[in-house]
């Protein structure tokens, strides 16, 4: 069974929908076929089986949340590449294989990332978990020096502190969580809320500041 029959299946029995509820009589084989991985629905037919299963075509397609969890997952390989398995070969998902990989055999060389803040930071984290600490901090260094948005610079800091701690540069380091510090301190979930991208544009690192930016209102109201 393909992620989208599971996705499908799994939906349906939490709404206690037979399959002939959602399709009507006529296709309710072919969803039967979609469910076991057997056959593909067009874009249409899903979209109206997602408004029946109160959900979005989206959601039951599901890559974007399983390409989050082989980035979230990179150092842990066999898991990642579980992930990476059930998406459709790209650049990108060929450079999370490699940069995996890498990870947990020290054998193969850590790939070098395109310019994209979020490969650029999982390739430092892999850098670090190998060891190397100075090859993780010319890694961020040199994103830093070009992304001046505050999701980037937020975590990339943060583990810029832990490299430095690894390498034992107490100064560097606190220049480090000094910075960590202020844009924190500058965060407004309100108006993060209100700068959202475009949803072709969003992603999960935007999603996860602003759960970070939520966190911290709460801790502010309780410490008043």
């Amino acid at each position: 069974m393909n992620l989208l029959g599971a996705r499908l299946r799994q939906r349906r029995r939490q709404l206690g929908l037979r399959q002939r509820d959602v399709t009507g009589d006529d296709c309710a084989s072919f969803l039967s076929k979609v469910e076991n991985g057997a056959a593909l629905p067009s874009l249409n037919s899903l979209r109206q089986w997602a408004a029946v299963l109160s959900t979005t075509a989206g959601d039951l397609l599901g890559d974007h949340l399983v390409l989050e969890a082989a980035k979230h997952s990179i150092l842990l390989t066999d898991q990642c590449l579980t992930y990476l398995d059930q998406l459709p070969p790209s650049s990108l998902t060929e450079f999370l294989r490699q940069l995996t990989t890498s990870a947990t055999a020290l054998s193969v060389p850590v790939p070098d990332p395109p310019p994209d803040p979020s490969l650029e930071y999982l390739t430092a984290l892999v850098h670090l978990h190998r060891g190397e600490a100075q090859a993780a901090e010319a890694v961020l260094l040199s994103t830093l020096a070009r992304a001046r948005s505050a999701p980037w610079r937020i975590f990339h800091l943060s583990l810029l502190c832990q490299i430095y701690e690894r390498l034992g540069e107490p100064a560097k380091q606190r220049q480090a969580l000094a910075e960590l510090k202020d844009g924190l301190a500058q965060l407004n979930h309100a108006e993060l809320l209100r700068t959202l991208p475009e949803p072709h544009l969003l992603s999960g690192l935007e999603l996860d500041l602003l759960k970070l930016s939520a966190l911290l209102q709460c801790a502010q109201r309780s410490d008043n």
